[in-house]
């Protein structure tokens, strides 16, 4: 007889073995099923709960941290056990990850057919393990508040003078204010990756913090310290075996972030089943490395995080705007984004999607979106570490086209924004399943040239050989030139629900119709938190409030002005800033979404200042766009 009980502590006793994808009764293997991330992870011969969650799950309040996947709610955490009280099983019972290939059924977390319960000896020795565990962290946390105190303080000064200077001048990009952001970003660089990533978080949330925070903090770039070639060979001997350097072979670094660093490589192809189209048995590689601790210092600063807005939100004053911004459950979702760049398996299932979603099922390249590319994992070389993918030969960021302004530079532009905005809207409105980590360093133009294509039978061909000049020649084509858009670090996507998928849609369509007021009153009431209805006439300002930015921005379009003048992000933007006045929550999807086309906008609006984007979402919205 099999019953649910309480979770409690016990102690499992396996041999040394690694976590495996399916059950083993008589050898008393452990197993999982949550996270690809287990799958090499050793475990070691005597194992307590505590320990398991040293390994990739973290306690905090009522819940428990997957540093792979999302927030796992603790009701949801069970252990099934016998009559005699040997615990079997232990479960998650509720579904924990927004992809669409997940269902309703069980998780199975982790099992074990030879379990034990401690003695009083060993429940003694490891309180006292886990209670210097938890004084050591304790201590590291102290010392890290110390550490950024420090370097904060000289803004405790600069913060003042520059808003006096602002209220003085009447100018809030004075000298003193230049001064105090410059050294807050340049602070902020070095405290580390959670931080670096939170500001850039804040950055996208108009709905929730003033403008001009998040314009200052969009121009922050995720640069990073690289490490060592020892450690990135340490880490593809733990991912790969010791063997590793027989099949792979590093080159040099070609980029360096925050979270990761990438490298060339060439990998060689042993099987001849395995070669390339040109019969050659190695090909050209990415190599993307997360930096040695990057996922235990984000938890150590996600906890700090966490921990000083659940102190703000409840010392605020009620009804104060920092009450209002919700700060806990703010950094609940960042936490949740920035533990997903921590695992480069999902971003080797993201790139996967996305190439069945462009190319169709059988992912071949130049059918359905000959213009768009998405790099290919290579199978069996993606871990919670490494993610080996195709090498972009050819290709140039797209921000140094902009730079060219000749005849033919120009012409290039043109016929890049296109494609650019509408691949990002079949992403909106086809695919729901939007890259949200776009920005010009992202996105690259892939150049390739090929002879061009000759129709003429033999004697045509021979007659125009024979009767060309050389002017001919000078203005005869020989090759194609051929640009693809080129999309990478899809580690961040979003997919909407369904609600959030009407709200978009019932406001593209109200720019189109002039019907904003309506949309306004539809958001407040699918709003899944919202403070205006508790005010007199809060919800008919905020409707209004909508009503008249649909209604300017839909006049300025009648009267036939470019992308340049009229910017559905820049409404998108106002309509998030009129939420964030009156209350009314949005969903951090929803508003990473329009983040991400205010700056596809401005891409499109430097390549081409003609296009304009509501031209182009139009057949999306409709349900007949085409890339």
């Amino acid at each position: 007889m099999i019953s649910l009980r309480h979770m409690r502590r016990v102690r499992y006793r396996s041999s040394r073995v690694s976590w495996q994808s399916g059950t083993n009764n008589s050898k008393g293997t452990l197993t999982t099923f949550v996270s690809r991330q287990y799958a090499t992870t050793p475990i070691p011969r005597r194992i307590s709960l505590a320990a398991l969650r040293r390994q990739g799950l973290k306690r905090s309040n009522r819940h428990y941290h997957d540093a792979s996947l999302s927030v796992i709610p603790l009701r949801y955490l069970r252990i099934l056990v016998s009559n005699h009280g040997t615990p079997l099983l232990l479960e998650v019972i509720a579904p924990h990850s927004t992809r669409e290939d997940d269902d309703n059924t069980p998780r199975i977390l982790a099992f074990s057919a030879a379990l034990k319960e401690e003695g009083l000896l060993s429940r003694i020795i490891q309180w006292c393990h886990d209670f210097i565990h938890s004084l050591w962290e304790a201590i590291q946390v102290v010392l890290r508040v110390s550490g950024i105190a420090i370097r904060m303080s000289p803004l405790m000064i600069l913060s003042p003078a520059a808003y006096l200077t602002s209220q003085v001048t009447q100018n809030d990009n004075n000298a003193v204010s230049e001064l105090a952001w410059s050294y807050f970003m340049h602070v902020v660089q070095h405290l580390g990756p959670g931080y670096v990533k939170l500001c850039q978080w804040v950055a996208t949330r108009r709905d929730i913090f003033p403008k001009v925070v998040c314009d200052r903090l969009s121009r922050l770039h995720d640069k990073g310290y690289p490490h060592s070639l020892q450690e990135s060979e340490r880490i593809l001997r733990q991912a790969f075996g010791d063997d590793y350097d027989t099949k792979l072979h590093l080159e040099r670094v070609i980029g360096c972030g925050s979270a990761a660093q990438v490298y060339q490589a060439t990998l060689m192809n042993n099987n001849s089943n395995n070669n390339n189209h040109d019969g050659s048995t190695s090909s050209p590689v990415a190599v993307k490395i997360l930096h040695p601790g990057f996922s235990r210092l984000i938890e150590k600063d996600l906890w700090l995080l966490d921990t000083v807005s659940k102190w703000l939100h409840e010392w605020a004053p009620e009804g104060s705007p920092i009450q209002m911004m919700n700060l806990p459950r703010a950094v609940q979702n960042f936490g949740d984004n920035l533990r997903r760049q921590a695992d480069l398996t999902l971003e080797g299932d993201n790139l996967i999607q996305f190439r069945r979603n462009f190319y169709g099922q059988d992912e071949e390249e130049g059918q359905a979106s000959s213009a768009i590319f998405f790099p290919q994992p290579k199978p069996g070389w993606v871990t919670s570490n490494v993610l080996v993918e195709d090498l972009v030969e050819n290709a140039t960021p797209i921000a140094e086209f902009l730079q060219d302004n000749t005849e033919l530079g120009l012409q290039t532009r043109k016929d890049l924004a296109g494609p650019l905005l509408r691949a990002f809207l079949k992403m909106v409105f086809q695919d729901n399943f939007v890259h949200s980590d776009i920005h010009p360093g992202n996105v690259l133009i892939q150049t390739t040239t090929t002879e061009a294509a000759d129709n003429h039978n033999l004697l045509e061909r021979l007659w125009h050989q024979f009767r060309k000049t050389e002017a001919d020649d000078a203005t005869t084509p020989t090759t194609v030139t051929k640009r693809t858009i080129v999309f990478l670090d899809a580690g961040i996507v979003t997919s909407l629900d369904d609600n959030d998928r009407r709200n978009l849609k019932d406001l593209f369509r109200a720019v189109i119709l002039n019907e904003g007021y309506e949309a306004g009153r539809l958001m407040v009431e699918r709003a899944k938190y919202e403070r205006c209805s508790q005010t007199e006439g809060g919800v008919e300002a905020f409707a209004t409030g909508v009503g008249d930015i649909v209604a300017e921005f839909h006049d300025r379009r009648k009267s036939g002005l470019t992308l340049g003048a009229v910017r559905i992000g820049s409404l998108l933007g106002q309509v998030l800033d009129l939420c964030r006045v009156h209350g009314v929550e949005i969903d951090p999807s929803m508003a990473s979404i329009v983040i991400s086309t205010l700056v596809l906008e401005g891409l499109g609006r430097s390549l081409e200042p003609t296009l304009n984007l509501m031209d182009c979402a139009i057949p999306f919205v409709l349900g007949r766009g085409k890339v």
